[in-house]
C-alpha cells in the first residue's frame, strides 16, 4: 500500500518532537564592529559558529547564525554592547540532496511557509544539516519526523 505525503502528514501527532536551535541574527552598520571582528572573539572564547546567513544591503549587513554555545554569545554582545536578537529554528539532519528537496515538499504540503533556510559549515557523521525558519516549527518538525527525517536541536551541535 502507498502511502502519500499527505496521508503522512493527516497523521501527524501533536506531541511535539520539536528541539529548537538558537539562531543570532545581528544588524550591523558597517561603522561600529565588523562581522570579521566578531568572529575572531567569538573564535578566542572557543566558541564556534556552525552556520551562517549573510545579507549585505548599501550599509549594513544583515547576519543570521548558529553556534555550539548560545550563552556566550549572549554575555559577548552583552560586554561589547552590541544588540542581537534570538530566534529559534529547526535544524534537520539529511544524508544527501534528495532528502532535502523530500524536506522541503513535504514542509510545503504540509501548507507550512519557508521563510529562509541555509546549511551548517560543519557535517554530522556524514550527514548535511540545515537550519530552516517556518512560520510553525514545531508543526514542520512534526511533519518531518513522521516521514523519517530526524531533526537536530542545541544539545546536538554543542560539544
Amino acid at each position: 500500500m502507498v502511502v502519500s505525503i499527505e496521508n503522512k502528514i493527516d497523521q501527524v501527532v501533536m506531541e511535539s518532537v520539536f528541539s529548537p536551535i538558537i539562531q543570532f541574527s545581528l544588524l550591523l552598520d558597517g561603522k561600529n564592529i565588523s562581522f570579521n571582528s566578531i568572529l575572531k572573539s567569538l573564535a578566542a572564547e572557543n566558541v564556534s559558529i556552525l552556520a551562517v546567513s549573510f545579507l549585505e544591503n548599501f550599509e549594513t549587513a544583515t547576519i543570521r547564525f548558529v553556534v555550539n554555545y548560545p550563552d556566550e554569545v549572549r554575555k559577548f554582545c552583552s560586554r561589547n554592547t552590541i544588540s542581537y536578537h534570538e530566534t529559534k529554528v529547526l535544524g534537520v539532519e539529511v544524508d544527501n540532496m534528495d532528502e532535502i528537496a523530500q524536506a522541503v515538499n513535504t514542509i510545503s504540503a504540509a501548507e507550512v511557509k519557508i521563510h529562509y533556510m541555509y546549511a551548517f559549515f560543519v557535517r554530522f557523521g556524514r550527514k548535511i544539516g540545515i537550519i530552516l525558519q517556518t512560520e510553525n516549527n514545531e508543526f514542520a518538525a512534526n511533519v518531518l519526523h513522521r516521514i523519517g527525517i530526524k531533526t537536530i536541536s542545541q544539545n546536538d551541535i554543542g560539544r
